[in-house]
């Protein structure tokens, strides 16, 4: 072998030798910044939840659990108690504090959460992109931060700037329930009159009265205003779930009213109408006419 190859191999091994060594010390470098965002869910019957997503270099779910106990404690100093396990997400685990009495339910139920204890917390264990988000029961609210009203859910935390703090005022009104109550109460009064009453003229319009009010259950936003009651301390655990439910009553009652109006309005398609001067006697029950 001539002595120019000899050195045209040399510099190509001395090439690749260079960039492996580019390659295999970039592990060297800075590691990438954690990020990390939690979100505090206010609940209906004074508690909250607050749920931690960490992707950094925890080394277990178990420093993730302890690290939403901390959070949880530093956001809700005077809660009663924290309960703290994993879930998972989208195949992706998270840990959930339960916290128990977060603030005193009432008719003027507020709260305070400080987020310099959380961002304290989180950039020591490395976390410099940060961000807390807030979820609160279907009520009336005001959310001011730092004093200044704002129709903001989402905070970033970072350490160049101030921490902020969120104060809640919630407004409860009870009355909102009480008039969804109203849609099941229609229901259950248009099944019983379009089933049983022997006159269509009443029959008919009591059954569309029925699926009408099971229509409203479905656009309005009936499955949320029993959050009303459980802010306002009346009701709680499973009376108030019970409650919130109750209103969605509506729509089943709904079913067999529309399938009554279907099968008259097929039985009149299927056979002319008979002019009469006066309607038929009524037979012994308004299901069949």
């Amino acid at each position: 072998m001539s002595v120019r190859r000899l050195a045209a191999l040399g510099a190509v091994l001395l090439a690749v030798a260079v960039l492996a060594g580019c390659a295999g010390g970039g592990g060297g470098g800075p590691a990438p910044p954690q990020r990390a965002w939690f979100r505090v869910e206010i609940l209906p019957d004074g508690g909250a939840r607050l749920d931690l997503h960490a992707a950094g270099r925890l080394r277990s779910d178990a420093d993730v659990r302890a690290l939403a106990r901390q959070i949880a404690g530093a956001a809700f100093p005077g809660a009663r108690d924290v309960r703290v396990r994993t879930e998972h997400d989208r195949g992706m685990p998270f840990a959930r504090a339960e916290i128990d009495r977060a603030y005193r339910t009432g008719r003027g139920a507020s709260l305070r959460i400080d987020t310099a204890g959380a961002l304290r917390l989180l950039r020591a264990r490395g976390f410099s992109d940060t961000s807390m988000r807030l979820r609160l029961p279907s009520v009336p609210s005001t959310v001011e931060t730092d004093g200044t009203p704002t129709g903001r859910r989402t905070w970033r935390l970072r350490a160049a700037g101030r921490p902020p703090v969120v104060s809640v005022e919630m407004r409860p009104s009870p009355a909102r329930w009480f008039a969804l109550l109203v849609l099941p109460v229609l229901g259950a009064a248009g099944v019983g009159l379009g089933f049983f009453v022997r006159r269509r003229i009443f029959a008919l319009p009591a059954a569309g009265v029925a699926v009408a009010a099971a229509l409203a259950a479905v656009v309005l936003p009936t499955g949320r205003q029993g959050d009303n009651l459980g802010v306002a301390g009346l009701l709680g655990g499973t009376e108030l779930e019970v409650a919130t439910v109750a209103p969605l009553a509506a729509v089943p009652l709904g079913l067999p009213a529309a399938m009554l109006l279907a099968a008259v309005a097929a039985r009149g398609l299927a056979r002319p109408g008979v002019p009469a001067a006066h309607e038929a006697r009524p037979r012994d029950t308004g299901v069949f006419w």
